[in-house]
């Protein structure tokens, strides 16, 4: 099944590297090509175009809305590694660590344009549909992002605005890729709808792996910095789950560590490390991750598709159960 996803793979990431993004002025355009040329298994868009094929046997319908998504998506992280003052992207420097704050702000804006100039080549009959889920997820995603940043001088947050806020977040993504696809290979309103409710669910499995690669995974496979969520204090899963766990002193202690921002990087890594591991918030994490990975499979039954193409999207959901990337 990994050969008919790297068929696809070959396709888009041939068509999207043609592509200059270079032009005056060099210096905006410039970090635009440096974002969108780091690589990257360009899987949303794939998704896009593997989708449309697997409906309507016309991929190339959903080449150009293929290409925006991938656009937006880089776009996203461009804003995303300034807000987190993120210094490493794919395992290289990020936009602004490279060229500034300024102008990774400007170049962010210009990719978010571009996504939009890539949407309008739609084909006319099926642009107004495309042009709506593109739209509401590209509102979405933002809104995701702020309560994002609204988590950071919130004192407390529950598991349930947590998951609100990476449903939104990262979770709609998935679900607009898949469904912008299905739109344009024809497929029925109700197939268009379960394709969605799979992306969403396989994406709030991505988001919350993400979770936890970032405190337990590999630098070098994961391509950022590990422990880069505990000492910008940020509350992802398995913080919110550890302190839902925890109680009294004990509670306290661990919020005053999770939160101190003077303490030695490396021992306060270590020491947030233990804790998680101590109230078991690995499990948890987990098991959530099987919650919805068993919605997608549900929602996956519902979507029209041939057994053998089914078969190739449980697969990619599942692998995002064991991704270390």
């Amino acid at each position: 099944m990994k050969k008919t996803i790297q068929y696809y793979q070959k396709i888009f990431t041939e068509r999207f590297n043609s592509i200059n993004f270079v032009k005056f002025p060099h210096e905006l355009y410039e970090p635009i090509e440096y974002a969108l040329k780091a690589g990257g298994k360009r899987l949303r868009p794939v998704l896009t175009i593997m989708v449309c094929d697997f409906y309507g046997n016309n991929m190339e319908e959903a080449m150009n809305p293929a290409i925006a998504i991938e656009t937006f998506h880089n776009f996203t992280l461009v804003h995303d590694d300034i807000m987190d003052n993120a210094p490493i992207r794919r395992g290289r420097p990020t936009v602004f660590n490279k060229y500034g704050s300024n102008i990774g702000i400007l170049s962010g804006d210009t990719m978010f344009t571009k996504a939009y100039e890539f949407v309008t080549l739609t084909r006319e009959d099926k642009l107004p549909a495309v042009l709506k889920v593109f739209t509401k997820t590209a509102m979405e995603v933002c809104e995701g992002q702020q309560l994002d940043m609204n988590f950071e001088i919130m004192p407390e947050v529950t598991m349930d605005e947590y998951m609100q806020m990476i449903f939104l977040k990262t979770a709609v993504l998935m679900g607009a890729c898949l469904k912008i696809g299905a739109i344009l290979g024809n497929a029925t309103n109700e197939q268009c709808e379960a394709i969605y409710q799979f992306g969403e669910h396989t994406g709030m499995v991505f988001q919350l792996q993400d979770d936890l690669l970032d405190t337990f995974g590999n630098e070098k496979t994961f391509g950022k910095r590990i422990g880069g969520d505990i000492l910008d204090c940020k509350k992802t899963f398995l913080y919110v789950n550890a302190m839902e766990k925890l109680s009294g002193s004990e509670r306290i202690a661990f919020q005053l560590l999770y939160n101190d921002k003077t303490m030695d990087e490396v021992e306060k890594i270590i020491k947030v490390k233990e804790a998680f591991i101590k109230n078991d918030v690995i499990a948890d994490c987990k098991s959530t991750m099987q919650k919805h990975h068993d919605l997608a499979m549900e929602a996956l039954a519902k979507t029209g598709l041939k057994p053998e193409q089914k078969a190739v999207l449980q697969e990619f959901a599942e692998s995002m159960l064991v991704r270390d990337f």
